[in-house]
């Protein structure tokens, strides 16, 4: 009588190793690429909310008759910003009608015409107060995934992809 011995179920050390071995490489392959994508969407959602901002900032002072500015953090804009109407006296702060916390540490939002006392304004015709440019970059990012915006004097922004530096 021949006697049935029950299958050993499991994985043998070697098969263990290996699969280790090769889990490894992947991650170590994968994580440098991670890093690079992460910097390129925090680039792009930057852009994506100050580029909204923008355009309802415009909007906001051509429907409601009034001065709306787009006034950075003293850190600047990296450290976030506030969309405010000025009714009548353009010195008195009126409604917010946007606030924009920090974004991510790996983006930073440039400007030598825009600052906390120089923000970006639209009057009631939406014409800007003043122009300037913006420079929006990640560190880590590649390719074109930097941007620029161009605010001119008649109100019209451009939007711009850089390569990264």
């Amino acid at each position: 009588m021949n006697k049935t011995t029950k299958a050993n179920r499991g994985f043998t050390l070697t098969e263990l190793l290996m699969t280790l071995s090769i889990a490894s490489i992947l991650l170590t392959l994968g994580i440098p690429s991670m890093g690079t994508y992460v910097s390129n969407s925090s680039s792009k959602q930057a852009f994506s909310r100050l580029q909204m901002d923008l355009i309802v900032a415009r909007n906001k002072a051509i429907a409601r008759g009034e001065t709306v500015r787009i006034t950075p953090a003293v850190g600047g804009f990296s450290q976030g910003w506030t969309v405010q109407a000025y009714s009548g006296d353009p010195l008195v702060a009126g409604d917010v009608l946007r606030q924009r916390d920090a974004l991510d540490d790996r983006v930073s939002i440039d400007s030598d015409e825009f600052t906390y006392l120089t923000p970006i304004g639209f009057t009631a015709s939406g014409q800007l107060e003043t122009s300037g440019t913006l420079a929006i970059t990640a560190s880590g990012c590649t390719g074109n995934n930097a941007r620029n915006i161009s605010l001119m004097a008649s109100g019209q922004i451009a939007f711009s992809e850089v390569a990264c530096l």
